[in-house]
């Protein structure tokens, strides 16, 4: 495994954009608001110069006084743990002054016994301030201390050339843990309470996620590396989906929208959760038409399926198929989807979302053989001749073939695709999922007209 640096300090010291600085992205969510750091964002960072890959954390900020806020005493027990794992801690200070938070957070490192510490003394804005802060060095025997200014970047090529060197030290220097074609990345995304962080936590047997019985409380996107059943995978936590039209500009709700849909876009899988007593609404089906975009696999996971089965008169299978019914009079599309019924609480099929995954990497990069698929597409147009528009000549298919994969993208010539009626495209698409399945994958089809030699794709 890869070694794992973890920012910590007291709330409204900067850690977020310590942590974006310091990876060259702006992953973790800055904003003035106290507590807008929940969860432990993770990022792989890979340092060019000195030739190595590990982990650096951003986690929540350390307040011990909030005794009965369940969210906050959550938050600081992972937090905790988190430090326990870590192979090195970047503890952030501010450069004038100790407060009693400071001094919890200086308790609980040394309940632990951690000594991997390097202290690091924020809003250093000037040589002034840098000189003052060094009359903190004492606060705690570190392993080095750093007076720098985020708002400035000084001093952080240091920090890393420190970092560096004491990781190497310890044997920790590998140089690259990729996330190849190998894995399957799995985002799970839906509107907010509708149990995505518990049904990552269900499917890691981990409590790696926040889950509390309250709305929003995810806020930021974590990715969580494992194995099932020979396969790796990546599931990606994203932050809660709200409606645009419902986020003030540039808020805390506006970037995690945007960081789910980046999530959408960087992942292979999209499980799209639904809450089975909530129904299909209008922003479920604006989530699934943004997967549909972007071309990727798609899951949808009705979740909270132990309520619907806690009602004794209830018959189980009949209310599956009721309810699939339902999805199908709500998305046309449905006959290539997976729909899994999960409870998150109960751990009941959890697993069959990443079975329905790994089975959906299999068909999105199958290719059939030009031979099978020649005599396939022979038979289809003699049953069912193109079918042409009012205004156009008969339309003509000439030559096919299966050009591309992830996703399967079949190739058509023809003499002009403004001949074809818009739906000979789904017959064909039907007809290729009848004879070759391609489950849980969409698939494109595009005319090719032969005599321009010009791609014409929809």
């Amino acid at each position: 495994m890869l070694a794992k640096v973890t920012i910590i300090g007291r709330p409204n010291v900067w850690k977020s954009s310590f942590f974006n600085m310091y990876t060259g992205h702006k992953i973790a969510i800055v904003a003035d608001e106290e507590g807008t750091t929940r969860d432990i964002s993770e990022y792989e960072y890979k340092d060019e110069e000195n030739d190595l890959i590990y982990i650096v954390s951003d986690s929540w900020g350390l307040d011990f006084s909030s005794k009965t806020d369940e969210i906050s005493i959550d938050i600081a027990e992972r937090t905790e743990r988190a430090i326990k794992e870590s192979d090195l801690l970047i503890w952030l200070i501010e450069y004038d002054r100790v407060t009693e938070l400071d001094e919890q957070v200086l308790k609980v490192l040394r309940e632990n016994k951690i000594k991997n510490i390097i202290i690091v003394a924020n809003k250093a804005d000037n040589e002034a301030k840098k000189n003052e802060a060094y009359s903190l060095a004492w606060f705690w025997d570190s392993l080095a201390f750093f007076p720098i200014s985020v708002s400035h970047n000084d001093w952080i090529t240091e920090l890393k050339e420190f970092v560096a060197k004491f990781l190497t030290s310890k044997g920790l220097n590998y140089l690259q843990e990729e996330v190849d074609d190998t894995y399957v990345k799995l985002a799970m995304v839906g509107r907010p309470n509708v149990g995505k962080s518990s049904l990552i936590n269900a499917i890691t047997w981990e409590n790696r996620v926040m889950v509390k019985d309250f709305s929003w409380t995810t806020r930021d996107s974590i990715d969580t590396k494992f194995k099932y059943n020979d396969t790796n995978f990546v599931l990606i936590d994203t932050a809660w989906v709200r409606r645009l039209s419902k986020v003030w500009v540039r808020n805390i709700e506006d970037w995690s929208v945007m960081r789910t849909q980046r999530a959408i876009t960087r992942a292979d899988v999209i499980a799209v959760v639904i809450d089975w007593f909530d129904w299909i609404v209008h922003q479920d089906l604006s989530i699934v038409s943004k997967v549909l975009e972007e071309n990727k696999w798609l899951i949808i996971v009705v979740n909270k399926w132990d309520k619907v089965l806690a009602k004794p008169w209830v018959d189980k299978e009949k209310m599956m198929n009721r309810y699939i019914d339902y999805l199908k009079s709500k998305i046309e599309f449905l006959p290539w989807v997976s729909v899994i019924f999960t409870s998150a609480t109960d751990r009941k099929r959890v697993d069959e979302i990443l079975e329905a995954a790994s089975k959906i990497k299999i068909e999105r990069y199958k290719r059939v053989k030009t031979g099978i698929f020649n005599n396939f597409m022979e038979q289809v147009i003699y049953k069912h001749p193109p079918t042409g528009n009012k205004k156009s000549h008969s339309p003509k298919i000439y030559y096919w073939a299966q050009v591309d994969v992830n996703p399967p993208k079949f190739s058509l010539t023809v003499n002009n695709p403004a001949h074809f009626h818009f739906s000979y495209k789904r017959y064909l698409e039907n007809r290729i999922r009848d004879n070759f399945w391609f489950f849980g994958t969409p698939i494109i089809i595009e005319y090719k007209w032969r005599g321009k030699y010009k791609d014409v794709s929809k």
